[in-house]
């Protein structure tokens, strides 16, 4: 019995395609209110923001009470959408607008 042995196939490996967009980044933009408690302020956008920390939290509440609007964060579109509908949902003023 003889065992056929074909050549060996090399696979070339495909490169990572990285597709850029040319969207602008939007802005979460946080408007002040004069009735929602500032520590439920603080407590929603460490619930709707993933990894936002208390004091960065704290800083964008002041800000937006001081100065009437804070930006929450900047990025992509759908994205800064999620944002907008979880804060809006929790009862805070918020709008989207690119950057």
């Amino acid at each position: 019995m003889t065992l056929a042995v074909g050549p060996t196939e090399t696979v070339p490996k495909r490169g990572t395609e990285r597709k850029f967009t040319t969207e602008p980044p939007y802005k979460v933009i946080l408007h002040n209110d004069d009735y929602t408690p500032m520590e439920h302020v603080i407590e929603v956008l460490r619930k709707v923001i993933p990894r936002m920390s208390t004091n960065r939290a704290k800083d964008i509440m002041l800000e937006a009470h001081t100065k009437g609007k804070a930006i929450v964060t900047k990025c992509h579109k759908e994205l800064a959408e999620l944002y907008h509908e979880g804060l809006r949902a929790e009862g805070l003023i918020a709008t989207i607008e690119p950057d």
